[in-house]
């Protein structure tokens, strides 16, 4: 069976934004490496502009329009009129205060994984957007990549068949001195790569089943003696239904920076190997395996990324414009967090 892939979205065809005959108007909550990318691509976006940042390192403002009001103290920025919504981009412990603060100030909160480094925060905030009726959402990119949506295509249209297993592995090669120093710090991040990454995986395993998980087991490593944090862990989950689920995520310290994936769901009628960042494969039983690209030719590594950060932030304008729960609003994120929570409950250094 051939399958085609569906017409690209807005984000890959070249369409743009235009929802509302207002401009929204964000304030972004720092300007690191993600925050350029959500910079550059609400530049590409129609009726949505960035009217403040708060950056407290100037070196970061470089090139930054001098029409966009800067702020040291994103606090400033939070009890602005003139603001819709925010963009949170600050380190994971400040996630929750961050977003609490906009929520109760009237903003819309678009915020980069987590919710928070505690459940329970997480939890209040999921709680404080839904009492307020704004938007809350998470940027869990991996349900905006275009291989992700087609694999959750041909599940839904039981091409796959019934899911009898599924094995998750994420691979990242990172360079130290590329990342902040709060990164390798587990108070300020939350953890180690079961933070920075499964918890993506443990998200697009649920999103694409339709089913929530259950931490049943786990093991971790470090390669690093002196690291506070975790480099390598596996998580075996089990969905309510039995079907089990292996989630592994691992950072290599040698070579250059890259990332690979391999997210395997065993069914019925084959097995579909789905890498977020380039291709499909789909194998029925006892047939020659099918290869469905999933981008555009051309497109390099970071520009594919970048993909999933400007579909997810057009989701989360769609929604606040359509007052509807957002594809990956903070309850329906709130799964992957639980499961992040139990790991990081059960692990010791």
């Amino acid at each position: 069976m051939l399958i085609i892939p569906e017409q690209p979205p807005a984000h890959l065809s070249g369409t743009k934004n235009s929802q509302a005959s207002t401009a929204f108007r964000f304030a972004l909550i720092g300007l690191g490496k993600i925050g350029r990318v959500h910079l550059d691509n609400i530049a590409g976006l129609e009726n949505v502009r960035v009217v403040a940042i708060a950056e407290p390192n100037k070196a970061n403002l470089k090139g930054v329009d001098e029409s966009i009001r800067l702020f040291d103290d994103w606090s400033e920025t939070l009890s602005d009129t003139e603001v819709d919504g925010v963009i949170i981009t600050l380190p994971h412990s400040m996630h929750a205060e961050c977003a609490m603060l906009a929520l109760q100030n009237g903003k819309h909160v678009f915020l980069e994984k987590p919710l928070a480094t505690t459940l329970e925060d997480a939890q209040r905030l999921m709680r404080c957007a839904q009492e307020t009726g704004l938007t809350l959402m998470v940027n869990m990119t991996h349900r905006f990549y275009p291989p992700l949506r087609m694999a959750r295509r041909m599940l839904q249209e039981g091409v796959v068949g019934d899911i009898i297993s599924v094995h998750d592995h994420y691979m990242e090669v990172i360079d130290r001195a590329d990342f902040p120093a709060w990164f390798f710090d587990p108070e300020i991040a939350g953890g180690g790569v079961t933070m920075t990454d499964s918890i993506h995986l443990v998200d697009r395993v649920s999103w694409l089943i339709g089913e929530p998980l259950q931490l049943k087991g786990q093991v971790s490593r470090t390669l690093d003696p002196d690291s506070k944090i975790e480099d390598c862990s596996e998580l075996i989950c089990q969905s309510p239904s039995g079907m089990p689920v292996t989630v592994g995520s691992f950072f290599s310290f040698d070579g250059a920076r890259t990332w690979n994936d391999r997210l395997t769901l065993f069914g019925s009628k084959g097995t579909l190997v789905v890498h977020a960042w380039s291709h499909l494969e789909w194998t029925p039983h006892a047939e020659k395996t099918q290869r469905i690209e999933g981008y555009p030719l051309g497109l390099s590594h970071l520009q594919r990324a970048a993909l999933g950060h400007r579909a997810a932030m057009e989701e989360f304008l769609s929604a606040v414009s359509e007052k509807r729960i957002s594809e990956a609003e903070a309850s329906c994120v709130m799964n992957a967090h639980e499961i992040i929570h139990d790991f990081y409950n059960n692990l010791s250094f």
